[in-house]
């Protein structure tokens, strides 16, 4: 039976992407559970679930896509993923973006913890690895990159429950809206986040901007 869900992720991960996003039924309205959107991340079985690049490159953030699920394989704070057919993904049309509202979840802390990463000794603690936020008091950074100073990493600055996080952006079309013009931000006052939690490096699970909506540009 196939799946439908609303495009909030395309993001960049271990050299292929990441999709996620809200499940909709079929008048394409957000389906809540327990209070909170229902969320899917298709995964692949390669490596860490990434998905080949030329699978979804023609995605695009509020795109809604279907899938035929082969097999639910969360568990644990990634209790959203599931396997799919290859050949089944396809974008069926445009998610209204006005149903957004209200779908941000509001917890005391992102992924249980105030920091930018979670301790592998406490990742079991955590039952979901995607959420979304509204913000409205942020700022892009540029950092130098270990590897290459020349090279900036962009990160997002924002305030969300009166906590402030610091957190890498791997929203792929947002980064290259950003490095073609750093002006492109101007005037902008509020924007939707998808929030998702990594895979471990180094014994930790960075919290990342995985995807960002700009209303007024929508």
């Amino acid at each position: 039976m196939s799946v439908r869900f609303v495009c909030l992720a395309n993001s960049y991960k271990e050299g292929g992407r990441c999709i996620a996003g809200i499940v909709l039924d079929r008048y394409s309205n957000p389906i809540i559970e327990n209070g909170l959107p229902k969320w899917i991340r298709p995964v692949s079985d390669i490596g860490h679930g990434e998905i080949p690049k030329e699978w979804v490159s023609n995605i695009n953030i509020l795109d809604i896509v279907e899938i035929e699920p082969s097999a639910y394989v969360g568990e644990g704070y990634q209790s959203e993923n599931a396997t799919f057919l290859e050949d089944s993904i396809l974008v069926t049309g445009i998610f209204d973006h006005t149903k957004l509202a209200g779908l941000w979840e509001n917890r005391p802390y992102l992924f249980g913890t105030p920091g930018k990463a979670i301790n592998i000794k406490y990742i079991n603690r955590l039952d979901h690895s995607l959420t979304l936020v509204r913000t409205v008091d942020f700022e892009v950074l540029e950092n130098p990159s270990d590897d290459n100073p020349a090279k900036k990493k962009i990160r997002l600055s924002f305030t969300y429950n009166n906590n402030e996080y610091n957190l890498p952006v791997t929203d792929p079309v947002f980064l290259h809206s950003y490095q073609n013009s750093t002006n492109f931000m101007d005037g902008i006052e509020e924007l939707y986040l998808t929030l998702s939690v990594g895979v471990v490096f180094e014994e930790w699970h960075h919290k990342l901007v995985a995807g960002i909506i700009i209303p007024e540009h929508t």
